[in-house]
């Protein structure tokens, strides 16, 4: 069965062995994904959200850790589009994104803890494919994203649904 057809409850009630993350809003048009995951640690400085994002992929989901962060966004519409145009399936922040009445309207996967307007340094700060650590949940790349409007669950593998 397609992921797309199943949603987080279900899945969690099948596979109670998924890490679950809550408290996100979703932002972009698609409101459920789910893919391979690639992480990106970093605060206040989106570089390398938008060069992980710059690679083409095949529904990945890049996972961002920007310690809760309010001050600034981490991404926007236009690096949002160019992930949807690389094949990201989804991308989860652990911080803020901007231009959220455009991100509805791009189909792919966003979700956020908050929106703000302003937006972040690029100085290349920060760290690519490690492990991060999000509301104690940790994520590392190679584990698979189910998200939807319920949450967010991490599994060590793909799932077989």
């Amino acid at each position: 069965m397609d992921a797309n057809m199943i949603s987080t409850p279900d899945i969690n009630d099948r596979f109670p062995e998924t890490k679950i993350i809550t408290g996100f809003i979703s932002y972009g048009g698609a409101s459920k994904f789910y893919g391979p995951v690639t992480t990106v640690n970093c605060f206040e400085d989106n570089s390398l959200v938008r060069t992980g994002l710059s690679k083409v992929v095949e529904s990945g989901v890049l996972v961002v850790s920007g310690k809760k962060s309010k001050k600034v966004a981490l991404l926007g519409d236009n690096i949002a589009l160019m992930a949807k145009r690389n094949g990201w399936s989804g991308i989860i922040v652990d911080g803020c994104v901007r231009d959220v009445e455009i991100l509805t309207d791009i189909d792919i996967g966003i979700m956020a803890i908050g929106s703000c307007p302003k937006k972040s340094k690029k100085e290349n700060k920060g760290e690519s494919n490690v492990a991060i650590l999000i509301d104690k949940v940790e994520v590392i790349p190679g584990n698979w994203i189910y998200a939807d409007l319920n949450g967010i669950l991490v599994s060590d593998d793909k799932l077989n649904l």
